[in-house]
């Protein structure tokens, strides 16, 4: 979806105040819808990462297996990337050579890297939650906060709809792709990501190279 005649951006800068981090793991499988199991796993060894309303989890990827369950296989280039304040980088090595049990799935965590944010024009958010029940009423809860809080203007396209499971029972959102998103403002939504359950996997902006897969063929 595009705004039409927005103003133009002013340069400015910003300096991002949370950082990524990127975990070796070392297991087998994990459970296909595995994001409550792995926020509740964190905090268990890390209670902070609840209580600070910043920190955010990215969801877990692997590969489907051919049981037929809601198992996904990982290998070596699964990742464990969590997103938390700099001032709390130290706290976060109390994490290496922990093991996690995501409902009897073992993963030991492994040494990790640090990755600053990058000023890409397009970022993608793979589950946005904004409490909005119907693609209408998100659409129209992105335009509010990116018009109002953000105070931009920008081309976004929503996905189809998704469900993600908690202990509050089914989440509903979309996955969202931002374009045209000048430098700073695209490392303030990094930084501060949109709407909520950061914990679970949402709301968690990523640089994307390119937005011609999710382009509609009739743009």
């Amino acid at each position: 979806m595009n705004w039409a005649g927005w103003p133009e951006n002013k340069p400015e800068t910003y300096t991002p105040h949370m950082i990524d981090l990127q975990f070796d793991l070392v297991g087998t499988t994990i459970p296909a819808d595995n994001a409550q199991l792995l926020a509740d796993a964190l905090q268990r060894l890390l209670p902070w990462l609840g209580e600070d309303g910043e920190a955010g989890i990215q969801h877990l990827k692997g590969a489907e297996t051919n049981s037929g369950d809601a198992t996904l296989n990982i290998n070596r280039r699964t990742k464990l990337y969590v997103r938390v304040p700099k001032v709390r980088l130290d706290d976060m090595q109390q994490l290496v050579g922990q093991t996690l049990d995501l409902a009897g799935h073992s993963l030991q965590i492994g040494s990790f890297k640090t990755r600053e944010f990058t000023a890409f024009a397009n970022i993608y958010a793979h589950f946005v939650d904004t409490g909005g029940a119907t693609e209408e009423q998100f659409v129209q809860d992105v335009m509010r906060e990116l018009d109002g809080h953000f105070q931009l203007r920008c081309g976004f396209i929503c996905g189809k709809r998704q469900t993600l499971q908690s202990t509050s029972g089914p989440i509903h959102g979309y996955s969202l792709m931002l374009h045209d998103v000048p430098p700073h403002k695209s490392l303030q939504l990094q930084d501060e990501g949109m709407g909520r359950n950061r914990l679970l996997g949402c709301g968690i902006f990523i640089p994307h190279k390119s937005i011609a897969p999710v382009m509609p063929a009739n743009h």
